[in-house]
C-alpha cells in the first residue's frame, strides 16, 4: 500500500446480527418468551448484540460502524442502536435478503476508499474472556499490511470441546504471518473435529478484518454484477435507513441472491491462534443450550422465589496465612503472550 492510499485507510466495523440460527429459551417454567441468541445476555445485564457493539467501539468511531439487522426483530435491537447513524444501518426483511445485507455494508464502505480496514463481528457469539479477544483484534489489525491475501482471521484454540463448531484447516505455511487455511470444516462429528484438533484445527469465528478493496474484489468476481443490483434494489427509508426488500429484488438474477462464502478456499485469508478465549459459536440449540446451563437465572427465567429477609449476615471465613500467600501468588502471575493469543 502507497503511502497515500495509507493516509485514506480509515477503520471500519460491521456487526451481524441477522443471521439465522438457533433462538435461546430461558426456561420451561419462565413467563420469557424465546428469541434470536445474539438477543439474550444469558444472565447478564449485556445482550450478546450489545457486547459486539462495544468491540465494535474498541474498533472504530461510531461513524464508521455499520450494523446488519432484520425487520421482524426491531423491537429487540432498536434500543441497542441508538447510537448507530441510521445510513449505517442495513435492514433486511427476509431470509432471502438477510444475506446480502453484508454485501451491502461493504459495498458502501469499498465505496468510501478501497483502503479502508473492515472488521467483520458476528452478533450470535459467546465470550468468556472480552480481554483476550480485544487483544487479538488489536494485534491482527496490525499485522493486516503483512498479510498477502489482504484478510485475517482469528482461529480459537480452547481447552475443552466445543459443540458443533465450525473448524479452520490449516495448510503449509506460506510466506508471510499468520497459518494459511485449507479448507472450512462444517459441524464435523466430535471424533472428526478431535482428528481436526489434533492436526492443527481451529475453531472458526468467522471474525474478519481486512482491507475494503479486498472485499469487493471477492464480491465482484463470485457474484459479478451484484454490486449494481444492491444500488437499485436497496430503499432508503423515511429514517435514513438502508432497507433491502423481497419485493424489489425480483427483478434481481437468482444466481446474485446466492450467499457468498467468505471462508477458504472460496475466500483466501490468514487464520491467526487465539488461545483459551472462551469463544463458541453458537451454531445449534445443543450449543447453546450448554451455555444457558451454565449461566445464572435471570429475573424472567424461571417461577418467583418468596422474599428473603432484607439482612441477611453473611457466614465469617478466617483466612490462614497460606491462603492469603497462594492469593497473592494467583494475583501476581504474568500473562504470556505466545502465538497470537493469550495462555495463562
Amino acid at each position: 500500500m502507497s503511502d497515500l492510499d495509507a493516509k485514506k485507510t480509515k477503520p471500519w466495523c460491521i456487526v451481524v446480527a441477522d443471521d439465522h440460527g438457533p433462538e435461546y429459551v430461558p426456561s420451561i417454567g419462565g413467563t420469557a418468551k424465546s428469541s434470536p441468541v445474539q438477543y439474550c445476555g444469558f444472565g447478564e445485564p449485556m445482550t450478546l448484540l450489545q457486547k459486539a457493539l462495544h468491540r465494535a467501539k474498541q474498533i472504530a468511531p461510531t461513524a464508521q460502524i455499520a450494523v446488519t439487522v432484520r425487520e421482524e426483530d426491531r423491537e429487540r435491537w432498536e434500543p441497542a442502536l441508538w447510537f448507530i447513524r441510521p445510513e449505517r444501518r442495513f435492514v433486511s426483511d427476509s431470509r432471502m435478503t438477510a444475506s446480502l445485507t453484508m454485501a451491502a455494508a461493504l459495498s458502501s464502505i469499498a465505496a468510501d476508499s478501497v483502503s479502508n480496514v473492515v472488521t467483520i463481528l458476528p452478533a450470535r457469539c459467546y465470550v468468556a474472556h472480552e480481554w483476550i479477544l480485544s487483544a487479538a483484534l488489536d494485534r491482527l489489525h496490525e499485522t493486516l499490511p503483512g498479510i498477502p491475501e489482504g484478510v485475517g482471521t482469528l482461529g480459537m484454540i480452547e481447552i475443552d470441546d466445543g459443540i458443533d463448531e465450525d473448524f479452520l484447516v490449516p495448510c503449509g505455511t506460506k510466506a508471510g504471518p499468520g497459518l494459511a487455511v485449507q479448507a472450512l470444516a462444517r459441524q464435523p462429528v466430535g471424533w472428526v473435529a478431535r482428528h481436526l484438533r489434533q492436526r492443527g484445527a481451529m475453531v472458526a469465528s468467522g471474525i474478519l478484518t481486512g482491507y475494503a478493496g479486498a472485499f469487493a474484489a471477492h464480491v465482484s468476481k463470485h457474484r459479478p454484477g451484484l454490486t449494481k443490483a444492491l444500488i437499485k434494489a436497496t430503499r432508503t427509508a423515511a429514517g435514513g435507513e438502508n432497507r433491502l426488500c423481497a419485493d424489489t429484488c425480483r427483478e434481481v438474477p437468482r444466481s446474485l441472491l446466492r450467499p457468498l462464502r467468505w471462508w477458504p478456499p472460496t475466500f483466501p485469508q490468514r487464520a491467526f491462534r487465539v488461545h483459551r478465549c472462551g469463544f463458541r459459536g453458537l451454531h445449534t440449540a445443543r450449543a447453546v443450550a450448554r451455555i444457558s446451563a451454565t449461566c445464572p437465572a435471570t429475573i424472567d427465567s424461571g417461577p418467583p422465589r418468596a422474599a428473603e429477609p432484607e439482612f441477611q449476615p453473611a457466614p465469617t471465613r478466617r483466612y490462614s496465612n497460606s491462603d492469603i500467600r497462594s492469593a497473592n501468588r494467583v494475583e501476581t502471575m504474568a500473562r504470556r503472550y505466545v502465538d497470537h493469543g493469550w495462555v495463562d
